[in-house]
């Protein structure tokens, strides 16, 4: 460990150097012989001191003010090139200035956290407010400004004056990332910056979810497309006239998958099983008839029935079963459907189906669901699809339907119809705005359904595709969005190409969504590396500390007595001053560190790596 160093003590090189300056000039003016080589000597000691005093006066000033650091698109672009041309095993992407956090900085944020607040030095409060500004511009950073709003301390990002860019690793990328920090803290900069990044390389696919529909954020990503020629989808709720259509049913392995899909966003319970198995059998029985499900024709079902849909089966299934006269028979069989009240030439199609071939064991396992369903009592069934009805409902009809359930033969509507397949081959940057403020309870469902699309699709390029494309998923406010397939793609979907950026305020953020504490868990255990702004919430402050790990500082500990006897003389006593370093554990990064950073700074800490401090910047056009 590095020599005890307090930063904080009075300035006593301040006063050797004005001793050195005397010196000098008094050796000069004195006349004495060879002066001026003595008074060289002093010059070169006032020059080791001075040094030492700016060396303070520099930390000082640097811990009293807080910056903003503003970057031109060219300059960014830059940057990143610089860190991706490198080696590929350094190939990083630029996440601002900073440094590397070590125990140095641990102990110096130790030392201040025992000070009282006004003991901090910095800048006397006594200086006038020109005099200040001109300060700080002699001292401040390249390409900063001063910030001078009231949140997060100063002294967090002052306390290395070798700053240089910070780089994350595209190799440690593929564990995903978590972005934490309260409202107004800087998560959207940290979007746009990392957003720039990824359309700029051509062999990245972005993906943005984002619940609030961020206008900076949706600003800057179409800017850069511009820039680049390449493709912007953008899909929001609350402006049609602007947005694709976006089908979140287009992608799956297995038939279950759609009705898992919408049977997820219902509420755990014996009905929402029982809806998952009607949407099943009528998913299913579309695909046999060759249509393609999507929510509006399965909202058409839920509503009246699938007695269409079973009669069209089974006009498609008796002659492939060998049954070219089937009509014929059928019409036989309406003699004794006939005797039944309400007997129809459907009731007829079923009573051969089940004669000829269901209980002989030559049935469809299609048409077997889709009887099941025709047969149900309707009340029964009435009441048991009914908890899927108002979802389907809001997710099908008006205006979001048409968004969601694309119609490929409506002419009049020119808008560009997509699924998430497509957005990938062809290296599209996609901008998801769910309007989560004015309507959450679609938003959620939304976002909810596209990224089950997205886990869908993760799978398939896992299983057949060589060499995966490298995607780019940035989830904003994600506890409203995430679902079991989020849960997958995060464990697995690293194989896939996949690189999860995954954005919260809070952990309980997930545990409210998720029900208890160890889906939560699951969640961050999936997100290897941590980036962290400012924190309001002292549970997922503490977490992070944890991540962080622990180091040894310095404790200096100063004792003095003294002590006379009765039998001394008045003016005699003795006594004694000591100063001791003890050293104890610490948290590499206190948690109170954490909640008082200023707007924009963060701690990044890379799994199983290095942890950083730095500064995400503005990025000016």
């Amino acid at each position: 460990m590095n020599h005890y160093i307090n930063h904080f003590r009075p300035i006593y090189e301040f006063r050797a150097a004005v001793g050195w300056a005397l010196a000098c000039v008094v050796l000069l003016v004195s006349g004495m012989p060879n002066g001026a080589y003595f008074s060289l000597v002093c010059l070169a000691f006032l020059l080791v001191r001075s040094t030492q005093v700016w060396r303070a006066l520099r930390f000082r000033l640097a811990i009293s003010t807080k910056w903003l650091t503003l970057i031109r698109i060219e300059d960014l672009l830059a940057k990143s090139r610089q860190l991706r041309s490198a080696d590929k095993d350094e190939d990083a992407m630029y996440l601002g200035t900073g440094y590397e956090w070590t125990q140095k900085h641990c102990q110096i944020a130790h030392d201040i956290l025992r000070m009282p607040s006004s003991d901090v030095p910095g800048l006397p409060k006594w200086l006038p407010k020109d005099t200040v500004k001109a300060i700080e511009k002699t001292f401040a950073p390249e390409h900063s400004i001063a910030d001078r709003s009231p949140q997060g301390k100063s002294w967090i990002g002052g306390m290395e004056s070798q700053r240089g860019p910070i780089p994350f690793h595209y190799k440690a990328m593929g564990g995903h990332t978590s972005i934490s920090g309260t409202t107004g803290s800087g998560k959207t900069r940290t979007f746009e910056l990392i957003s720039t990044q990824v359309i700029h390389n051509p062999n990245d696919v972005l993906i943005a979810i984002d619940p609030k529909n961020d206008p900076d954020w949706v600003a800057r990503c179409k800017r850069e497309c511009e820039r680049t020629g390449r493709k912007f989808l953008y899909w929001k709720q609350a402006a049609p006239s602007r947005s694709i259509r976006l089908n979140p049913l287009e992608n799956w392995s297995q038939p279950s998958e759609i009705p898992t899909r919408i049977a997820q966003l219902m509420e755990e319970g014996p009905f929402r099983q029982f809806a998952f198995l009607f949407i099943d059998r009528s998913v299913k029985g579309e695909l046999y008839v060759g249509d393609k499900p999507n929510l509006r024709s399965i909202l058409q079902y839920a509503q009246n029935g699938i007695n269409n849909l079973l009669e069209r089966a089974l006009e498609r299934f008796f002659p492939e079963a060998g049954k070219p006269d089937w009509e014929e028979e059928v019409t036989a069989y309406m003699q004794k459907v006939a005797q039944k009240m309400g007997g129809t030439r459907l009731d007829a199609m079923v009573s051969m189906y089940i004669d000829r071939f269901a209980k002989l064991g030559k049935g469809h396992e299609t048409i077997d669901g889709l009887i099941s369903t025709f047969q149900h009592d309707r009340d029964h069934y009435g009441r048991i699809i009914a908890s899927a009805l108002p979802l389907l409902q809001m997710l099908a009809t008006g205006e979001t339907g048409l968004m969601l359930a694309p119609k490929a033969d409506d002419f009049e509507d020119d808008r560009e119809i997509w699924d998430i397949d497509k957005v990938i081959k062809q290296k599209a940057v996609l901008y998801v705005g769910a309007d989560s403020l004015s309507n959450s309870m679609v938003a959620q469902a939304v976002m909810s359904m596209l990224l089950a699309d997205i886990a869908s699709v993760a799978g398939a390029i896992y299983n057949f595709y060589a060499k995966p494309p490298e995607i780019v998923l940035v989830v904003d406010e994600a506890a409203e969005a995430i679902n079991e397939q989020l849960l997958q793609l995060l464990n697995k979907g690293r194989g896939a190409g996949f690189k999860a950026f995954v954005a919260y305020q809070t952990r309980s953020d997930f545990t409210a969504k998720l029900g208890n504490v160890a889906k939560m868990q699951q969640v961050l255990g999936n997100l290897n590396n941590q980036i962290v702004l400012r924190l309001e919430d002292i549970d997922t402050a503490k977490w992070f500390s944890e991540k962080a790990g622990t180091t040894a500082i310095r404790n200096l500990v100063v004792s003095s007595s003294t002590s006379t006897g009765t039998e001394a003389h008045v003016g005699e006593f003795s006594g004694s001053v000591s100063r001791s370093a003890q050293l104890e554990k610490a948290p590499l990064i206190p948690h109170d560190l954490v909640m008082q950073l200023p707007n924009l700074q963060y701690f990044l800490r890379i799994s199983g790596g290095a942890v950083y401090q730095g500064r995400i910047p503005i990025i000016t056009d």
